[in-house]
């Protein structure tokens, strides 16, 4: 099972590298929520996403998401692990010094619309990753599923922009071209799978008849004359003799 979700990783991350120069060493942005998944889920960070990745990985946060995570925790004692957490891994420049904004709208400054540092997104909050996927491209997301660290597949977004780089077309003019092909031609149906045929008996006809064994000739003797059987006559009985004295 690990050896299929290395390969799905290293086959999305080619995806970003080769149409959104996404490539390492990577720098992945992690907030808070991400931090308390962890946290829960007994999930070393600094081993298992660089591990996951397959490449040289660089793990930031921002003052403003440490700011953020301090403050509630002083309001739930719970959140104090997930503070220490976050404090652990270097302070990327946001550009909110002196002035700091909630933890999201810190993210999605610098996520923009093309993800121009090019980030991995490591979060659990669901509104963040709704707003990549409707209004980013080229920003790879990465989640915890099951305490495993994951990669979200390419969106529809990120797939037209690629398909339009590829074409030469705008992104807007790649999408609908897609929207108008889905309408008159409707979705692709996939071929259904080819049945197997099944090995039955072969046909009576074709099954050659078996030659019979001929029977073993006798040995010649040395003249060369097949030698004969001499049947014995049976001893005459007591009836035998006196019918042919008579």
């Amino acid at each position: 099972m690990k050896i299929k979700r290395h390969k799905k990783a290293q086959k999305i991350l080619a995806f970003f590298q080769t149409n959104f120069a996404v490539r390492p060493p990577y720098t992945v942005l992690l907030d808070a929520t991400f931090c308390h998944a962890a946290l829960e889920g007994k999930v070393l960070i600094k081993e298992q996403v660089p591990k996951y990745l397959g490449g040289q990985t660089k793990i930031v946060t921002t003052q403003c998401i440490i700011l953020e995570v301090e403050k509630l925790s002083k309001i739930s004692a719970k959140l104090y692990g997930v503070w220490m957490v976050v404090k652990q891994f270097p302070v990327h420049r946001c550009g909110h010094e002196g002035a700091p904004v909630p933890a999201s709208a810190c993210a999605k400054s610098l996520l923009n619309n093309n993800n121009p540092g090019k980030y991995i997104m490591a979060s659990q909050d669901p509104e963040l990753r709704a707003h990549v996927h409707r209004r980013v491209t080229g920003a790879p997301i990465l989640y915890l599923r099951q305490s495993a660290p994951t990669l979200e597949r390419p969106t529809e977004k990120c797939q037209a922009a690629a398909q339009a780089s590829a074409s030469g077309l705008s992104m807007h003019e790649a999408t609908t071209l897609k929207a108008l092909k889905r309408k008159h031609l409707g979705e692709p149906t996939p071929e259904p799978p080819r049945k197997k045929k099944k090995l039955g008996n072969p046909h009576p006809l074709s099954i050659k008849k078996s030659k019979k064994e001929k029977p073993a000739q006798q040995p010649n003797t040395e003249d060369g004359k097949r030698k004969r059987k001499r049947h014995k006559r049976k001893p005459a009985t007591a009836k035998s003799v006196e019918s042919g004295s008579q």
